[in-house]
C-alpha cells in the first residue's frame, strides 16, 4: 500500500499561509477593540456619549465579551480545520489565541482601573462579594502559560507534552462560560448561546479523539495493511 502524503491546500487556500493572511486575521481581531478605544475617546469629550451611563461597566463588560468570543473563536480554527479538511487554517490558530489572551487581559485591567479604582481592598472585598471574579481570574491564570509556550520555539521544546498543556485551553473556555454565567447581568440567552457552542466544540473533539483511536487499534491497523 502507497504511504498517503499530507494533503497541501488548493491554489485557492495556499494564500492562507503567507504573512498577509496572518496579518489580515489579527487586523479583524482587533476591530473590536479599536471600536471601543474610540467609544472612549468620544466617552472622554462628551461624557455618556461614547460608554453609555455607566462607562467603567460597559468598558468591562465589551472587553469581557469578546473575550469569550475570541477564545471560543480559537477553539473553532480546530473544529472547522479538521471538519471542512483544511488544516493550513490551524497556522491562524496561534493569532486567535493571542488576541484572547489580550482581551481577557484587557478586561482584568479594566475592572482593576474602571471598577476597583486600583485598589486592592475592593478586589479583595469583590473576591467574597462577587465570587465569579475569582473562576474568572483562574481563566486567566491558565490561558498564562498557553500564552507564553505559543511560539514554535517552546513546542519544539516541550515535544509532545506541548499538546498536553494547551489541553489547558479547554477548562479555561469552560470556566470562562462559568464566569459568564454566575454574573447577575448575564441573561439565560447569552448562557445558552455560549454553553450551546462549547458544548458543539467539545462533542466535535470526543468525536475526533474516537475517530483517531480507533485508527490506532490493531484492528483498523490489520484491516489497512490487507487493502
Amino acid at each position: 500500500m502507497n504511504a498517503v502524503r499530507p494533503s497541501r491546500p488548493g491554489p485557492r487556500l495556499a494564500w492562507l499561509r503567507s504573512r498577509t493572511a496572518k496579518w489580515i486575521v489579527g487586523i479583524l481581531l482587533s476591530i473590536p477593540f479599536l471600536l471601543l478605544l474610540n467609544d472612549v475617546r468620544i466617552e472622554l469629550v462628551q461624557p455618556g456619549a461614547g460608554l453609555g451611563p455607566d462607562p467603567g461597566e460597559e468598558l468591562v463588560d465589551r472587553l469581557g465579551t469578546w473575550s469569550i468570543r475570541v477564545l471560543y473563536l480559537t477553539l473553532l480554527v480546530s473544529s472547522v480545520s479538521r471538519i471542512f479538511r483544511v488544516p493550513v487554517l490551524i497556522q491562524h490558530r496561534r493569532t486567535f489565541g493571542l488576541w484572547a489572551f489580550t482581551y481577557v487581559v484587557l478586561h482584568l485591567a479594566a475592572y482593576f482601573s474602571a471598577l476597583a479604582g486600583f485598589d486592592f481592598n475592593v478586589v479583595l472585598s469583590d473576591f467574597t462579594k462577587r465570587p465569579y471574579i475569582i473562576v474568572g481570574l483562574s481563566a486567566l491564570c491558565l490561558l498564562i502559560p498557553l500564552a507564553i509556550t505559543s511560539t514554535r520555539g517552546w513546542q519544539r521544546r516541550l515535544g509532545v507534552n506541548w499538546r498536553r498543556l494547551h489541553r489547558i485551553v479547554y477548562v479555561a473556555a469552560l470556566l470562562a462560560l462559568i464566569h459568564l454565567w454566575m454574573q447577575e447581568k448575564a441573561t439565560f440567552f447569552d448562557t445558552f448561546l455560549y454553553g450551546s457552542i462549547l458544548l458543539i466544540l467539545f462533542i466535535e473533539r470526543l468525536v475526533d479523539i474516537v475517530r483517531r483511536k480507533r485508527k490506532k487499534s490493531p484492528t483498523a491497523k490489520a484491516v489497512e495493511g490487507t487493502t
